[in-house]
C-alpha cells in the first residue's frame, strides 16, 4: 500500500510540475493560466493531450514540437521531474504531520517558479514573493520557526540583502541583484526563520560561485549576470528538507 502511496505521490508532483511550467511560462507574459489552453510558443499550435503528459511526451517527441519541429526547452521535463522527487521526499519526510506536509508543498512550488521565473527572465515577481511572506508568518504561528523567528527572519532577510545592495552600488556603481532578490530572502526567512538566512546566503553563495566561475570563463564576461534566485531556492530547499546546519558540518570536517 505504501508503494502505490508513494507512486501516487510522485505522478501528481509530474502533473503539477506541468502546471508550474504553465506558470513559469505564463506569468511573466502576461497571459491567463486558465486559457488558452497549451500551446506551442513557436508555431502557435494548440498541444494535444497526448503530448502534454510530463516527461513521457518530451521523450517520445524527442525534445520537439509536433507541428513545427521547434525544441522544447530542457526546462520543462526537468521542472516535471524535479518536482516529482521533491513532492516524494517531502511525503517522505512529513507525511505524518499534514500541516508541515502541506507547508512543505507550498513553499516548494513557490521556490520552483520563483527560480523558474529567475532562470528564464531574470525576474523574480511579486505576485509569489509577496503572498510567500505573508505565508509562511501565517505557518509560523503554530509550525517551527514560531512567529518571532519568522517575522524577524523576513525583516532581516530584506534588510541585509538591501544594505548589500546599496554598500555594492557605493563600492561599484553598478546594481549586484535586484530587489525581487530581496523580497524573495524575505519569503526565505519566513519560511525558514531567522536561524536559517545565513546558512541559506552561505549556502546559495557558494553555489552561484561554484558555476558562475565556469560560465564566466567559458562567455569570457568579468561581469556575467546570473539569476542569483535559482541558487537561493535549492539552498532554502535543502536547509527546509535535510534541515543542514551547517555549523555541526564544519566541525566535522575539522580534523
Amino acid at each position: 500500500m505504501e508503494v502505490a502511496v508513494r507512486v501516487f505521490v510522485f505522478l501528481f508532483g509530474l502533473a503539477w510540475g506541468s502546471f508550474l511550467n504553465v506558470v513559469i511560462y505564463r506569468v511573466p507574459e502576461g497571459i491567463s493560466l486558465l486559457k488558452p489552453r497549451s500551446f506551442c510558443p513557436v508555431c502557435g499550435n494548440p498541444i494535444k493531450w497526448y503530448d502534454n503528459i510530463p516527461v513521457l511526451s518530451y521523450i517520445l517527441l524527442r525534445g520537439r514540437c509536433r507541428y513545427c519541429g521547434a525544441t522544447i526547452p530542457i526546462r520543462y521535463p526537468l521542472v516535471e521531474l524535479w518536482t516529482g522527487l521533491t513532492f516524494l521526499l517531502l511525503w517522505a519526510n512529513f507525511s505524518p504531520h499534514v500541516p508541515e506536509l502541506l507547508r512543505g508543498l507550498i513553499f516548494t512550488s513557490l521556490l520552483i517558479v520563483l527560480a523558474g521565473i529567475d532562470a528564464t527572465k531574470m525576474l523574480l515577481p511579486d505576485i509569489f514573493t509577496l503572498p510567500g511572506i505573508l505565508t509562511g508568518v501565517l505557518f509560523s504561528l503554530f509550525l517551527r520557526p514560531g512567529i518571532k523567528s519568522s517575522l524577524l527572519g523576513a525583516a532581516l532577510g530584506y534588510g541585509s540583502l538591501w544594505l548589500f545592495y546599496k554598500l555594492f552600488l557605493l563600492a561599484t556603481g553598478k546594481e549586484g541583484m535586484g530587489f525581487g532578490d530581496f523580497k524573495m530572502f524575505a519569503m526565505v526567512g519566513a519560511f525558514l526563520g531567522v536561524e536559517n538566512l545565513i546558512p541559506v546566503l552561505l549556502i546559495s553563495s557558494l553555489t552561484g560561485v561554484l558555476v558562475g566561475l565556469p560560465m564566466m570563463i567559458i562567455k569570457k564576461k568579468r561581469d556575467l549576470a546570473l539569476p542569483f534566485g535559482v541558487f537561493m531556492a535549492l539552498a532554502s530547499w535543502l536547509i527546509y528538507v535535510f534541515k543542514i546546519d551547517l555549523i555541526e558540518v564544519s566541525l566535522r570536517l575539522m580534523p
